[in-house]
């Protein structure tokens, strides 16, 4: 029978909790407490547990680089998989953050829609917009779906994502949405390699047909791929701006963004 004391308090489990995850859990939030390197014996009298029991779980979380043992005290800290987990989020906060302002003007000078989206697996993820002062507008709700072959966001991402990434795309297979969506593998390939080599990429109504979209990739800091911002219109708009006057201001706003994320123009870490 459960003593109710696999957290510090007791008071935190909840009914349907697995046990064991649960002791993991709170395993962690004492280690990440712990102003210090935090030993067996101490962490089991915070949790109300008996040491052998919290070895265990530690050795499982250590493996699994969770947690870190000091090889002369014993002592443990938060690992790099946690860290690394945490490092993602804080991340993909810190770019909206910094893309916000640039957005704004993105749309105020364009007189368009301004996104911002984010990697997810093998799509583009909507994150954050702002819309131009322009009377006929486009709206990129935050949480909007792009497919990687057939957006100008999910294009200019998957420009310069690892091969893996595309062969995931490509196995997911290729749908149709207009006329003009590019359906074999082949011609994504051409298309990646025009969108990497001229720094950005451009759906002309690829996902929805009176959609207009161009987009560049922003880096962060580790010059890993953090996000891509745009510039979405109706397809009658683009006549009167032309891909020779969007496609600068749209690469010199993913570029600052980058620069202020850390990004020097090194290869990826």
């Amino acid at each position: 029978m459960s003593s109710g004391k696999d957290s510090p308090s007791g008071r935190d489990r909840a009914p349907g909790d697995v046990t064991t995850v649960q002791r993991a859990l709170n395993l962690l939030k004492v280690i990440g407490a712990s102003e210090r390197p935090i030993g067996v014996n101490e962490i089991a009298r915070r949790v109300g547990k008996h040491v052998s029991s919290v070895s265990r779980t530690l050795a499982t979380l250590e493996h699994n680089r969770f947690v870190e043992r000091d090889e002369e005290t014993g002592r443990f800290v938060l690992g790099v998989e946690l860290i690394a987990l945490a490092s993602r989020l804080l991340a993909e906060r810190d770019v909206v953050r910094v893309a916000r302002p640039y957005l704004e003007e993105l749309a105020e000078s364009t007189r368009e829609t301004a996104s911002l989206s984010l990697w997810n697996k093998t799509e583009a993820i909507n994150v954050e917009h702002v819309l131009g002062p322009g009377s006929i507008k486009h709206i990129a709700a935050p949480g909007r779906r792009n497919p990687a072959h057939c957006t100008a966001s999910g294009k200019a991402m998957l420009s310069q994502m690892p091969g893996s990434i595309l062969k995931e795309v490509l196995a997911l297979g290729l749908e149709k949405y207009t006329d003009r969506t590019i359906t074999e593998a082949s011609a994504l390939e051409r298309e990646l390699r025009c969108t990497r080599e001229r720094g950005y990429a451009l759906n002309v109504g690829e996902f929805i047909p009176e959609i207009v979209s161009i987009a560049a990739v922003i880096h962060d800091g580790r010059g890993r791929v953090a996000a891509a911002i745009a510039v979405t219109m109706p397809v009658f708009h683009f006549t009167q701006h032309n891909e020779g006057q969007l496609a600068p201001v749209v690469m010199k706003a993913a570029g600052t963004i980058s620069r202020r994320l850390g990004y020097d123009g090194a290869q990826p870490k």
